[in-house]
Formats: C-alpha cells, structure tokens, sequence
C-alpha cells in the first residue's frame, strides 16, 4: 500500500487512513498478544481497540462512499481527541475495578460523572460507525460494478471486534482468547484482501454518488427536485439563483408537470425577466411503480431560440425579398447592357441559391432516413453534377444497401464532384469517387487531379469556425460540413494520388448490408 500511494496508484484521500487503519489494527495485535500475557486486565484492550479505531476507520469509510467533505481535519483531530479520553476513562475504571488504584484519587460522584459521559459518548460514536457501516453496505451494493464482498471487507475491521466485544463478555477466558485471536486474523487478512483484490482504495462506489451530488449541484442548468405535488423539496443553486424561493412549480411557471412534456419551449418568469426554457421531466418512480416526485430540469434557450428566430428572417429575406431585388436589378442591367453588372446579380442569386438550398438541408430531420444502395447513388449524383461538362469521372462504390439521408448524401457527394470539376483547368479533369466498407461503417473518397481546395479554406473548415481574416470564399464547403455532421459523419482532406485533393466523408454505424 505505501509503495502505491508513492506511485500515485491509489487515491491519496482513501490510502492515507487505510494506512493508519492498518498500522492501528498491526500494533494493536502486537500489543493484545504481548499485555495480555502479562496483565490480568482480561478484554480491557480489546474493547479500547474498537475506540482506537474509529477515527481512522470513519474517515476511509466517508471517503469511500463520497461523504468525504465532512472529514476535515480539525474534526479529524477533534475525534483523536475525544477517543483518547475515552480509552483513558475506560483504562482508569478498569483499573479501579482490579484494585490497581483507589477511588480516593478522583472521588466515587466524579468517577461516576466520567462513567455516564463516556457511556454516552461511546455509544454516540458507535451509532456514528453503525450508520457508516450501513452506507458502506447499501452503497456497494447500489453500485453496478462493484461486488457486495467489498463492502464486507470495508465494514470488517469495526463489525469484527464489535461482535467479538460483545460475545468475549460472558464467554470462559479460552473461549476469549479464540475468539480475538481469530478476529485479528480475520481482519488482516480482510485488509489485504481489499488492496490486494479487491482493490478499495481505487474502485469505490463515491464515484456514483459524487457523480449525482455533481449532476445536481455542479450542472449551470435550473433543477427541481418536486414531490408527487408539485412542491419543491429541493432546488441546485442555478435554479435558486433564477426563480428565488420557489415553493411550488407553479412559482416557476404556469404549466403543470403533465404539461411541460408536452412542450418543446416554455416561457418562465425569472430574476432576469422571462426567458425561455426546454423543460425535460423525470418521473421519480417507487419498486411499487407509483409515482411519489419529479424532477424538472429547465436548460435555458432563449439565445438559442433568438439566433432560430433571426436565421428563420434572415432566411425569408434571401428568398423573397433579395431575390426579388436582384431580379429587378438584373432587368435593368440588361436594358443597360450592363454586363459586369449582370455577372455580379448572377453570382448574387446563385450565393441566395446557395443559402437557401443549405438553409433547407439542414431543417431535415435527423430522423429521415432510409435504405438507399450506395452504388446507384453515386452514380446518379455524379451524373448530375457532370451534365454537359466533359470530365473522367470513375465510381467504385460495393452494392451494398445503407441507412442514411439520401438529400444530405447527394448534397455531399454533388458539391464535392462539381467544384472538382468546376475549378480544374484540365481539358478533361480526372475525378475519382470511390466507397469503401468496414463492418457497418463506410468512407467516401472524391479525389481530383486539379489545383486541390485552398489550404486556407481547409482550415478554417478543420478549426470550425471564421475569423475577420480566415474565411472560406463560399457557402458550399461549409454547407458540405453541416450535412456531413448531421449525418453523424467527419470530414477531412488530404492529398490525393491522382495529385489534387482527397476529401474523406467517414459514416459510422450506418447499418451496412449486402444489396
């Protein structure tokens, strides 16, 4: 254990009162085996061994469930404290009670006193262990990859000589030797299991809870935690800080829990105002299948439903409104027999275009979907993308049938082939399209023997996102981007064989079967 806690393979906070735990349970062996021979004392030590360990033992065991917060250490120092008075007022008594010393030295209504407040004391700290021991149990279990043994082999050390304690009393002086003898055997060679094995110092089941208690508490998103009432019984600080001291959900908004799931966006009063929330309920569920609470998380959207409202207007206007302009300053143009004029409306309307055909790809849902065969698809698109242009282009695609979206696929494939084709100053530009299969995943490859996309334009596309200096000179490589995205896709480029650029569209888990 030392070596591992020098190595950094153990967690710092479980190894160090693990260590101690040990080193305690050593020395107290040592010691049992050695005065017990010598003294007529009988189980005095024993029975301080359960005090002695307490301090060491709580602290690994809050640790190990996640309560760990709560062991600081001045409490720390506190516990020593007390427990070292008690093991002194237990000595003492003993003592008294063996004719080792008289009462005369402390008085018969003060020794009494200091029965009475360490009776209490000790039983106040044993419902402490007790309760620990319970969460050690119920929190092993609760967690799904952690085994019940450990938990045994964590509560060990105090249920061990709390039980031995309590059978040694009125057992015959052979029985008690037995008996403790086996329960410190017992309880090293549990300590070493739980390192050796079972691993308690790393794999422990904090992780759950510290991992809720962070979902709740360390989450920017508002959450309540209602009873079957819709009352708050508890809130995280994001929600305390938005809706103040909210008693009910009717506080927050005028939905009621039914409603909300029945709701994309709901509108809230809040500190700041009314803002806009997508509302997600969790019925909270008993082993009976009766519905005793819920929580509600409100994730804030209203920039998120601004920036949907300004694209939605933004998007009108270039469908409507400027092509509407542009068509009226392309017939003047013409009438002026302005020519320059006419090629920037032209390129005007084909950038509206553009948007537009974007815009509408990306309100598909993720949802539209179906079973297309991958060789006819290429095959169409490159037919279309190469009308009435003279190129060689060559598609190798497997006949095997996918789960996609087929607009967003030919969207991809269609603007990767035409810019191969459109910015090539060859007679006859080479193309090469080409799908390869592995498992259920597919790669797209459209390589060309032209100038190859601009490595300025790559980068901006690779960084994701556009500075006032570094911008792609269109729409068409970002829009290939999103549709490859929402496809649950990645692309990326490369230098292609044929010299020009290969562009990669990799798909993943898209349900691959022979045609």
């Amino acid at each position: 254990m030392y070596r591992r806690l020098r190595h950094g393979d153990a967690r710092t906070g479980l190894a160090r009162p693990f260590v101690v735990l040990a080193a305690v349970v050593s020395l107290l062996g040592i010691g049992y085996a050695g005065l017990h021979a010598a003294t007529p004392l009988g189980n005095i030590r024993l029975g301080s061994a359960i005090l002695l360990l307490t301090v060491p033992w709580m602290t690994f065991a809050a640790r190990y469930i996640g309560i760990g917060r709560y062991v600081t250490l001045g409490r720390v120092f506190a516990g020593a404290l007390v427990v070292t008075l008690l093991v002194a007022i237990n000595v003492f008594g003993r003592l008294i009670r063996e004719g080792w010393i008289t009462t005369s030295l402390v008085g018969t209504e003060t020794l009494q006193t200091l029965n009475t407040a360490q009776s209490v004391v000790t039983l106040a700290l044993l419902t402490l262990v007790f309760a620990l021991i319970g969460g050690v149990v119920v929190a092993t279990y609760r967690h799904d990859r952690l085994s019940t043994v450990q938990s045994l082999l964590v509560v060990v050390p105090m249920a061990g000589f709390v039980f031995t304690v309590q059978t040694t009393r009125p057992a015959t002086p052979l029985l008690n030797d037995v008996l403790s003898g086996s329960t410190f055997l017992i309880v090293a060679a549990g300590l070493a299991l739980g390192v050796t094995r079972y691993d308690v110092v790393t794999r422990v089941p904090a992780t759950r809870r510290l991992g809720e208690r962070a979902a709740l508490t360390e989450t920017d998103e508002a959450i309540f935690v209602l009873d079957d009432g819709a009352r708050v019984v508890r809130v995280n600080e994001p929600a305390e800080r938005m809706f103040g001291g909210a008693q009910t959900l009717a506080d927050v908004t005028d939905h009621s829990v039914t409603s909300l799931t029945e709701h994309s966006t709901i509108t809230c009063r809040t500190t700041a105002g009314r803002r806009q929330f997508e509302p997600s309920v969790s019925p909270l569920v008993d082993e009976y299948g009766e519905t005793f609470g819920y929580t509600v998380m409100l994730i804030d959207v209203t920039d998120r439903e601004i920036r949907r409202q300004r694209l939605a207007v933004l998007n009108r206007i270039l469908r409507h409104n400027v092509r509407n302009e542009l068509d009226v300053i392309r017939a003047h143009a013409e009438e002026a027999d302005l020519a320059p004029a006419v090629d920037g409306v032209d390129r005007l309307s084909e950038l509206s275009e553009e948007a537009r055909r974007v815009q509408d790809l990306m309100e598909r849902s993720a949802a539209d979907r179906t079973e297309v065969r991958v060789r006819p698809l290429l095959e169409d698109v490159v037919a279309d993308a190469t009308a009435g242009v003279t190129a060689d282009v060559t598609v190798t695609a497997p006949d095997v049938r996918i789960q996609i979206d087929p607009e967003r696929c030919r969207y991809v494939v269609d603007h990767l082939v035409e810019n191969a084709v459109e910015h090539n100053d060859g007679e006859s530009p080479r193309v090469v399209v080409r799908a390869e299969q592995t498992g259920a995943d597919i790669r797209l490859l459209v390589a060309d023997d032209g100038p190859g996309i601009p490595e300025s334009e790559r980068a901006v596309i690779e960084a994701g996102g556009e500075t006032p200096f570094e911008h792609a000179s269109s729409l068409g490589l970002w829009g290939t981007n999103w549709a490859v995205q929402s496809m649950g896709g990645t692309l990326s480029f490369d230098e292609s064989d044929l010299g020009g650029t290969a562009v990669t569209i990799s798909l993943t888990d898209v349900a691959v079967h022979e045609a």
